[in-house]
């Protein structure tokens, strides 16, 4: 539990720093239609929405590509491709008029596992969902990587 809560914390510093770097304003809002992204903002009349991760963030044995990296980039896609579907919805819901939607996949900057996309890669170059590679800390480095070594242990002993 304590790696779960650590790993939050530098989720909220990611997003923290993803709407100051973009320049995107917070809606005071945590759920939409029964979803519940990372970001739900504003910029200029768009509403932006977003998914964060830290999966991936160190290569596993020299292999960059990671499970739970790529898992959590399909259901990124999957949530925000549907939310930006239902705009008029949204609208309605927050008693707004956004014209367009933008969805982000947000990561610390250098995550392995984006370097190892491969087809998946081809989500990104459709323009429907944008990358967004944030630069974190030496400090928020260290923990990721004390979690995720701690968790790789985890599983090792699991399998013993």
């Amino acid at each position: 539990m304590g790696n779960t809560t650590r790993l939050i914390k530098i989720e909220q510093v990611l997003r923290e720093r993803f709407l100051k770097e973009y320049g995107i304003t917070s809606l005071n809002t945590r759920e939409l239609l029964g979803t519940k992204p990372d970001v739900i903002g504003e910029k200029g009349g768009t509403l932006i929405l977003g998914e964060i991760t830290v999966s991936g963030f160190k290569s596993n044995n020299g292999n960059k590509f990671h499970i739970g990296g790529a898992r959590k980039l399909s259901e990124a896609f999957l949530k925000l491709f549907i939310l930006k579907e239902r705009l008029s919805e949204i609208n309605k819901v927050l008693s707004r008029d956004f014209k367009k939607v933008e969805i982000c996949f947000i990561y610390p900057k250098n995550t392995g596992f984006m370097e190892a996309l491969g087809y998946r890669e081809y989500i990104f170059s459709l323009g429907v969902l944008k990358k967004c590679p944030i630069e974190i800390d030496s400090e928020s480095i260290e923990t990721i990587s004390e979690v995720l070594k701690h968790a790789s242990e985890e599983m090792k002993n699991d399998k013993n």
